[in-house]
């Protein structure tokens, strides 16, 4: 970079986001007036309390926002360090403490010019040279440029979306996840009645080129397919004069013209169907085909659930599950969010996970347990293949001979489709996690009123399962039983919630981020998304939810007015950033041949994103301490 001296703003300027959209002439007049000023160690930039005249970006050297106006004699190491200690000493309001570090080609105080004063102070922690926006030529800059104004939104869920709206990657976004069923073809529906003869009903799919009718029977409504009628016809041997009323599917599955395509897509796949009926009410406007939707969305996730729902072996499933990384890439590499993604891949492994199940039980064992997905795979939450976290609840009473050897095959074929086996050994194939309901409920006692820090761990995994295959109400017998059991021992709630700050949050003063020993990387999951994910899961507990997913989560906690609406945005919009990012890093490492982890270098990100990840583990500091005074850890040994 040039010296502060021999700087060309101009040029500094155009090459920086966002004032790199700026046009010649916008960028021509915001920097007239601007000016370079030197500022020494120590030296007060901007004081609490006081009215910004400028916009400050930094050219070279450390700049520390810090409570009050005093710089501090040494800034803790950490921000999370800042954050607990703030929330254990209510005595100490006015704790001066560095709040966040600005160094080369940061920006500051846009909070402060926007609201008039500054809420905090601004001090050099070393030699620092800025340029200084004049305050009514950026301000103004701002409204006239609604996509440069975007950038200083202050709020980070607002920031986010603009960053997706700005990236020509995820332009493409608009076409899958805000696309209404109404913007694309629908077909209009063909109406038959129930004493229709087959051939009267052939005749009128091919007369309006469709592979569908509707049959009104009385006041029901059913639809019937071209397949129907050859099942019907051709293996069925039934008579071309036959009524068509008794061959019709009278259940229909159908979503509002308004609703969002992608879910369509998860309608699909989760019921395993090739059209949807689209009505408003008793109206009905049409038929949505599967091969319309698929064309329109260029995605191949409906070959995979076909592949898993007509496969008659082990092999052809292992095809369709190590294809699902394809999938991920497709999504990933469109701009579809991270959160519609861990959707549509939740809906396949659960496909995927009780097929399996399927093909390796006899029906007896079925009906006679309940499979469960634990963790992340519970949670919906899951992207690219993490370790096996899984349980089976037996009916009490109930025994089968060749338990073992089915439940070690099932881990086992997992194993050769790619899903690592769990480092706990959280798995069918262990007896500790294939047991009857009576059983559970023993060791949840245990859990919750003689808790250990292994039982926390082995809770906290099962709390969030969510029913695969078998009969559910094995599961909801054991998850009343858990929640009676936390009504009489509340004290649990406390203990549980203290893992929320376990681990330090990645943000540091001096190189921003904190890196692990001996990598340049940072553990993403441990320090960012982890302490969102318990943290409302220990909220979710003490409210008794039913959600098991931390989106849903967040928002039903929002609707109880545990926090405010706009900070359970930011709070959803944060986890969701963070989590794209793992996806992304892990997306990376394989392409490399690299094993996944939950590593990521803040180095390998643009300047916006780590902007954004910047805010986002901010945001998770606030979460930490909002967790310590709800839960009162500071006043737990």
């Amino acid at each position: 970079m040039a010296t502060p001296d021999a700087l060309d703003p101009k040029s500094f300027l155009a090459n920086l986001p966002p004032f790199s959209q700026l046009s010649a002439l916008e960028l021509a007049q915001l920097t007239q007036n601007l000016t370079v000023a030197h500022y020494h160690t120590g030296e007060v930039l901007l004081k609490a309390g006081e009215r910004p005249i400028c916009l400050f970006v930094v050219i070279t050297g450390t700049v520390w926002e810090i409570e009050g106006n005093d710089p501090p004699s040494r800034p803790p190491q950490t921000l999370s360090e800042t954050a607990i200690s703030q929330s254990q000493d209510e005595d100490q309001p006015s704790l001066k403490c560095v709040i966040a570090l600005y160094t080369a080609q940061d920006t500051f105080d846009i909070r402060g010019l926007l609201e008039g004063t500054s809420k905090r102070s601004f001090v050099a922690a070393e030699p620092t040279h800025c340029l200084c926006l004049a305050k009514d030529v950026f301000l103004a800059t701002l409204q006239a440029n609604p996509g440069f104004a975007r950038f200083y939104d202050l709020k980070i869920a607002r920031r986010i979306t603009a960053a997706s709206t700005e990236s020509e990657d995820l332009q493409e976004l608009s076409a899958f996840t805000v696309t209404k069923i109404r913007d694309i073809y629908i077909h209009p529906p063909t109406y038959v009645t129930a004493k229709a003869t087959i051939h009267e009903t052939a005749v009128a799919m091919k007369t309006h080129k469709t592979n569908s009718v509707l049959v009104q029977h009385g006041d029901e409504t059913g639809i019937l397919t071209a397949t129907d009628l050859r099942e019907a016809a051709i293996i069925q041997r039934r008579s071309l004069d036959a009524p068509v009323g008794s061959l019709a599917t009278y259940d229909l599955i159908g979503m509002a013209p308004d609703d969002f395509l992608f879910n369509a897509l998860l309608q699909m796949t989760r019921h395993n169907i090739n059209r949807l009926v689209i009505r408003e009410g008793t109206t009905i406007h049409g038929i949505l085909e599967q091969i319309d939707l698929l064309s329109y969305l260029s995605n191949h996730s409906h070959l995979i659930a076909l592949q898993i729902e007509r496969a008659q072996s082990k092999e052809e499933l292992k095809w369709a599950s190590r294809e699902l990384i394809n999938v991920i890439r497709d999504l990933h590499g469109k701009g579809v969010k991270i959160r519609y993604i861990m959707q549509l891949v939740s809906e396949l492994n659960k496909k995927m996970l009780r097929k399996l199940m399927e093909l390796l039980a006899p029906p007896e064992l079925l009906d006679n347990s309940c499979l469960l997905v634990l963790g992340s795979e519970g949670r919906e939450e899951q992207v690219l293949k993490t370790d096996q976290d899984n349980a089976l609840i037996l009916r009490d009473d109930f025994s089968y001979a060749d338990l073992a050897r089915i439940t070690a095959e099932f881990t086992a074929s997992l194993l050769d489709f790619g899903y690592p086996r769990c480092p706990g050994n959280i798995m069918i194939s262990n007896p500790y996690w294939t047991k009857s309901v009576a059983a559970f409920k023993d060791e949840l006692f245990e859990w919750i009123v003689h808790p250990t820090h292994d039982s926390f761990l082995q809770f906290a995994i099962f709390c969030d399962a969510k029913a695969v295959a078998g009969d559910e109400n094995l599961l909801r017998h054991v998850k009343d039983r858990m929640h009676r059991l936390l009504g009489d021992y509340r004290s649990f709630y406390s203990q549980f919630a203290k893992a929320t700050v376990a681990f330090e949050t990645p943000l540091g003063f001096f190189t921003n981020f904190v890196l692990e020993k001996n990598r340049d990387e940072l553990d993403i999951k441990k320090g960012g998304i982890f302490p969102i994910v318990h943290g409302v899961r220990s909220l979710a507990l003490e409210y008794r939810l039913p959600q098991t997913n931390t989106i849903e989560r967040i928002t039903a906690l929002s609707q109880r007015n545990l926090f405010a609406p706009s900070f359970g945005t930011e709070l959803i919009e944060a986890f969701t950033f963070m989590s794209t990012l793992r996806t992304r890093a892990g997306l990376q490492k394989i392409e490399q041949g690299l094993p996944q982890d939950n590593y990521m270098n803040p180095k390998e990100l643009s300047k916006l994103d780590r902007e954004l990840l910047r805010d986002s583990l901010k945001i998770v500091n606030e979460f930490k301490k909002f967790t310590v005074y709800h839960f009162k850890l500071g006043m737990i040994s």
